[in-house]
């Protein structure tokens, strides 16, 4: 498991990721196993907390961790959009620490909802990353 070389958030994704990025990382499949284990590392989510937002079984995202492989779209496309939302909420709140913190309170501007728990689909990271933008650049949150 450890095999895999740890990503430094700033310089793993670009400061923006956008459609494209991710569809041509898809396409040309380098989002991988690597890719999960050092999102998984740099962050401290828990397996099963990983495993729902991704929707996986534990024992998938188990056996992910321990091989290096291929994901299929749909995961590797979450983990791409999820590294760069933990990216841009290093950048907001200063560490990943306190954009976690963040993540498990209810929030008034998300209906009441606890952001983290927006973070299965697509649209919930985007969600998510556009309430960061509110709070970098003054919007109430």
């Amino acid at each position: 498991m450890s095999d895999y070389k740890i990503m430094d958030l700033e310089k793993s994704v670009p400061s923006r990721l956008n459609e494209s990025d991710v569809v041509y990382a898809l396409l040309n499949k380098t989002v991988d196993s690597g890719s999960l284990m050092a999102l998984k590392e740099v962050t401290g989510i828990s397996g099963e907390v990983l495993s729902g937002w991704l929707h996986l079984t534990p024992k998938t995202l188990r056996s992910y961790l321990k091989r290096k492989s291929g994901l299929s779209e749909p995961v590797g496309e979450l983990v791409l959009l999820l590294t760069d939302l933990f990216r841009h909420g290093a950048v907001v709140f200063g560490s990943v620490k306190d954009f976690e913190v963040w993540l498990g309170r209810e929030n008034s501007m998300l209906d009441g909802l606890k952001p983290a728990d927006m973070l299965g689909s697509v649209s919930g990271i985007r969600l998510v990353d556009g309430r960061l933008y509110g709070i970098e650049y003054g919007d109430n949150v």
